[in-house]
């Protein structure tokens, strides 16, 4: 009897330890005894600081004694003018390619050397990721600002408490495998320290595609998540990114590389200086220069780098990955497996809503892609990825055009007849999505500039938080179809500067006006559903009755110079994509067509009219 209550008591004494233990481990104040799930951002490109080292892994500082960043590459200028500088002077006075590639491949190699990755696929460079292994709760004030910086989640921390908030950093152009294996061991690591039993993630542009690989790889993972929240997600990566795997590049055409391809990615006048310089080289050798660079940074940098991949859109995959990794069998079998992830994308996350996981996208639409690549607008996009990437296979217009008139909702993935899925500008047939009840939309909303729009992050921020929101038709407050938005300029200038205008001396009329405008403006602030270019309209109403009443002050701007844009488009008019040395026979050849065309007109013709 004596030994079975010593079992007992030795059962009792272990379990309270084991039981101290796990308790231990938790960090929430709810000690996982909430409703609110905790969050786990998942960030998109470049929204995760890598830094360099030196060989002692001290970091590398700049002039100024800040970290270096790897992001997206590192450029030492004075190192890039010493190895081209040679090669550029014999390529311009033999107007021949005399090194000139080979010493601009070099500079790509070199300013890509942390980034670079073996023919595993795993990086070579010597880096460290700025991880942050512990909720925002944890996080010092510089890993919060760089938090909050990247995605404004503030109101959420503030409803659920830090320590239910988590950010994923990772190295953008990491391994695809490994990064995905971390994820899935971050979200055990967030259960285990907050005490719930399941977790909501926010997978966001790139993060759609660790996303892929985490639905895919750990089918189990459907047990550990509440909800997905996907924000702008690249689920079928980028056609700009297909675009460089199958180097369907748009400056390839020099044509187009001197009227309009670089005014698309910059200021208009230093595109055109640009422009004006490049003649420099005859249109043949700027061309292969082009290529040369472009097959360095595709073959040897791009090539391994397997996050990279995730961005390939599946369309463009087969072609890109048998040209490019034909030779590198180690990394052909981790994106072929990563393909056959955003093959099963819509299967997967198909999979999560029938096991109970509430899932909601929200994306933008309407903005035409970068003029990087060929594709740019062949579909719908929001700047960077296209439409039918992140809103899981929508039907839309190309930016610019609408479905049509006697288009008519095509229901592929809904049947009630009391839905109206298309978009109130006819560019959008949500029910072509996969979730078309859950997936919201926000025209002219530039993907770049998603964090800034508050009734983004406030509809965010809502899904994680509550249960309120069911579906796009839950709240008048969230509609289906939204407009882009930036309102910090009313809400932090404009309307305190209205506020403190002293409507006593003013005329009745322009007290009016003073008035309507404050209210029209607070009326946008304080909600979240517009429509693309109300904010412009609510802001120029104010600040003119501002001016007239002299209480804002309108900076003229100066004119800005034109000459190197008028000086390239004249040479394009007159030259196309020929280069300096090339055009003394063009000229003679224009002048003397001109001359033709003299006695034709003037001397020829009214000789024959004669006769």
């Amino acid at each position: 009897m004596k030994k079975i209550i010593s079992l007992f008591l030795a059962f009792v004494i272990a379990f309270s330890m084991i039981s101290l233990t796990a308790s231990a481990t938790v960090k929430t104040e709810c000690n996982g005894d909430c409703d609110t799930c905790p969050a786990i951002v998942v960030p998109g490109i470049g929204q995760s600081n890598v830094w360099a080292l030196d060989d002692e892994g001290n970091y590398l500082l700049d002039d100024n004694g800040e970290r270096i960043s790897c992001f997206p590459a590192i450029f030492d200028v004075g190192s890039i003018v010493m190895k081209v500088l040679a090669p550029a002077l014999l390529t311009l006075i033999t107007q021949h390619d005399i090194f000139l590639s080979d010493a601009l491949c070099d500079v790509v190699l070199d300013a890509f050397e942390v980034n670079l990755c073996d023919e595993s696929g795993k990086n070579t460079g010597n880096i460290e990721v700025e991880k942050y292994l512990y909720s925002v709760a944890e996080c010092s004030d510089y890993e919060k600002e760089q938090i909050y910086d990247n995605i404004p989640l503030q109101a959420f921390a503030e409803m659920a408490g830090e320590d239910h908030l988590y950010y994923f950093a990772y190295n953008s152009f990491g391994n695809n495998s490994e990064i995905v294996d971390e994820l899935y061991d971050y979200i055990q690591m967030v259960k285990e320290e907050t005490g719930h039993d399941k977790v909501n993630i926010v997978p966001i542009s790139m993060g759609g595609s660790v996303a892929n690989g985490l639905l895919e790889y750990y089918p189990e993972v459907v047990n550990d998540l509440n909800k997905v929240v996907y924000i702008v997600p690249a689920l079928n990566g980028s056609s700009i990114v297909g675009d460089l795997y199958t180097k369907n590049l748009a400056f390839f055409d020099t044509e187009f590389l001197y009227n309009g391809f670089l005014e698309a990615l910059m200021d208009e006048e230093d595109a055109r200086m640009i422009e004006v310089i490049a003649r420099i080289l005859p249109d043949e050798v700027l061309s292969s220069v082009l290529r040369n660079v472009a097959n360095c940074l595709v073959e040897d940098v791009a090539a391994n780098i397997t996050m990279l991949w995730g961005l390939c859109p599946k369309e463009d995959y087969p072609a890109a990955s048998a040209a490019l990794l034909a030779s590198k069998p180690k990394i052909k079998e981790q994106t072929d497996k990563f393909y056959k992830a955003q093959l099963n994308s819509n299967k997967n996350i198909q999979n999560l809503v029938d096991n109970g996981v509430q899932v909601f996208n929200i994306v933008d639409y309407d903005v035409p892609l970068y003029l990087i690549g060929n594709s740019w607008n062949n579909d719908n996009a929001d700047g960077v990825i296209h439409l039918s990437s992140t809103a899981m296979g929508v039907k839309s217009a190309i930016v610019g055009e609408t479905l049509g008139e006697d288009y008519q909702q095509a229901n592929t993935y809904c049947s009630n007849p009391d839905h109206n899925h298309i978009s109130p500008d006819n560019v959008v047939d949500a029910s072509t999505g996969l979730l078309p009840d859950h997936t919201f939309y926000f025209d002219g909303q530039n993907h770049e500039q998603t964090a800034r729009n508050d009734a983004i992050i406030s509809l965010a921020t809502e899904l994680l938080s509550t249960n309120d929101i069911k579906d796009v038709y839950s709240t008048p407050d969230y509609p289906q179809f939204n407009g882009r938005r930036d309102p910090r300029k009313l809400r932090n200038d404009l309307i305190p500067a209205a506020k403190a205008v002293d409507t006593s001396s003013l005329s009745q009329a322009d007290a009016e006006e003073l008035k309507a405008a404050i209210d029209e403006a607070e009326a946008f602030v304080n909600n979240t559903a517009c429509y693309d270019g109300q904010q412009k309209e609510i802001e120029d109403r104010l600040i003119n009755i501002l001016v007239k009443v002299g209480a804002w002050t309108i900076e003229e701007e100066e004119e800005p110079s034109t000459f190197f844009t008028d000086l390239s488009l004249w040479l394009f008019d007159n030259y196309g994509a020929n280069g300096y040395s090339e055009m003394p026979f063009l000229t003679v050849n224009i002048i003397i067509n001109t001359v033709i065309s003299f006695i034709d007109d003037y001397v020829l013709a009214p000789i024959f009219s004669i006769f």
